[in-house]
């Protein structure tokens, strides 16, 4: 399968390194150059669920296999707004596990540790968000967390900052597409 405007390939060595790499934990670096690979949204073929991967120095591509589904906790208080990061990650094939309070999601996150977290910063209840960063990190180090937001800032504070000086891995400003959505998930997943 190509998709249009499909970058310079790999080598048939590199494409096999390659293939490895994502089959194994850890991060994943462009087996030409050893720069940060991005990886597009999964699509299906007949045969099996692929996705585009793009080194970003030296521009290499390739479509590989689906490295597979990510394990997504949503932690927030706006009932809504977790209702459609659920359908949006269900959706392109990933499980989803939600908490409407924090304190509940970091009992989620240590029964079983997901892939990735998408914490509101502004989520209320028996824990803020920048407790649950402090907590999890404590506990947690490796813990990919992306931190979101309808408002950039609140009362002079900026929560993003914040969160990102809490150890959050990505931002995002909400609203967002869904191939934003999906694509940023898929970059937090990768260590580095």
């Amino acid at each position: 399968m190509r998709w249009h405007n499909t970058p310079t390939p790999f080598t048939v060595e590199q494409f096999a390194e390659l293939r490895a790499r994502f089959a194994a934990p850890g991060p994943v670096s462009c087996p030409s150059c050893g720069s940060r690979v991005s990886l597009r949204p999964a699509r299906r073929t007949a045969t099996e669920t692929v996705r585009l991967v793009m080194c970003l120095g030296c521009g290499r591509g390739a479509v590989v296999p689906d490295p597979g589904a990510a394990r997504i906790l949503v932690v927030g208080a706006n009932e809504a707004l977790r209702d459609i990061l659920q359908t949006t990650l269900a959706r392109a094939g990933h499980d989803v596990a939600e908490a409407a309070d924090a304190g509940v999601g970091l009992v989620a996150y240590e029964a079983i540790p997901a892939d990735v977290v998408l914490l509101d910063v502004q989520a209320t209840g028996r824990m803020d968000a920048p407790e649950f960063l402090r907590r999890l990190r404590g506990s947690f180090p490796d813990a990919r967390v992306v931190a979101l937001t309808h408002r950039a800032s609140k009362g002079g504070a900026d929560p993003m900052a914040d969160a990102r000086d809490l150890g959050a891995v990505r931002t995002i400003q909400l609203p967002i597409s869904r191939e934003d959505l999906l694509r940023t998930v898929d970059e937090a997943r990768l260590p580095g």
